[in-house]
């Protein structure tokens, strides 16, 4: 399970891109020697993307010393690095790449390799994944990567595939086609886990009043405002940072109805 945990992350760091806008790595893994979030086995789970619909989320992962946490075989070797070699999505045996997706992986090293997808041992690092989703599907994740290790005085690599994550893409609302049946939808949040700062993003049919806000597992209510939407994709910031850490729920209500998902607070 631990090499599983390493590598589901590894994956957004794919495609060599530049953004203006650029993750940091703030996740906090407590005494841990390598992780990941969002990490399943906490519930966590990364954001289902639409087609035509704006997608983000960021990516945290804390690199191992220890091969052995890759392969057991390496285990008391040091690792030098992690470099991504190639992602695939699979759907129905047929196979497609990032760019295929319509998906940009923007890498950040913190600037510790000249290669922005190559990750030094020991060090944590975070990504964001983004783009317009244009293939609709549920996908299995097949992700290439080479660790590169110090033994008996020499580098060595060792390429490893790991098949186990899935990532969905929804037919889109349509935004210029407004589709939306309902006075809204619920789209995300982003970041999910966060620390500080998240958008939620929903969809509306119609120009008017909606309240958005957070709740903790006991149904109180920590954050409670008006917004105007606007008839089509509205984007919401809110300030999560006075939060303690843990599970809350998110939830837009508009014209009476009510949707709500869940967003994990982690600093």
């Amino acid at each position: 399970m631990k090499r599983i945990l390493l590598f589901i992350a590894v994956f957004t760091f794919g495609t060599l891109t530049t953004s203006a806008q650029e993750c940091t790595a703030t996740y906090d893994f407590g005494d841990a020697g390598f992780g990941v979030a969002p990490d399943p086995t906490l519930g966590e789970e990364f954001e289902e993307g639409y087609t035509e619909e704006f997608y983000t989320d960021t990516i945290h992962i804390l690199i191992p010393t220890d091969a052995g946490d890759i392969d057991e075989t390496f285990a008391g070797v040091p690792i030098d690095s992690v470099t991504l070699i190639t992602v695939d999505f699979i759907d129905g045996g047929n196979l497609f790449t990032t760019e295929d997706m319509g998906l940009d992986i923007i890498c950040n090293n913190n600037g510790d390799s000249p290669d922005p997808c190559t990750f030094i041992g020991g060090s944590q690092y975070c990504a964001l994944m983004e783009g317009n989703p244009i293939l609709p599907g549920e996908y299995q994740l097949v992700i290439t990567v080479e660790g590169h290790l110090s033994f008996l005085g020499q580098t060595l690599t060792q390429e490893i595939e790991f098949d186990q994550y899935f990532y969905t893409v929804n037919e889109g609302t349509g935004i210029g086609e407004l589709t939306v049946n309902e006075p809204f939808e619920l789209v995300s949040i982003s970041p999910n886990p966060a620390a500080q700062q998240a958008r939620i993003r929903f969809n509306a049919n119609h120009n008017g009043a909606a309240m958005v806000s957070v709740m903790n597992l006991l149904g109180e209510q920590v954050i409670d405002r008006q917004v105007n939407a606007v008839r089509g994709e509205n984007i919401v910031q809110v300030d999560l940072s006075n939060l303690t850490n843990g599970i809350y729920l998110y939830g837009i209500e508009m014209d009476g109805k009510r949707l709500t998902k869940r967003v994990i607070v982690n600093k």
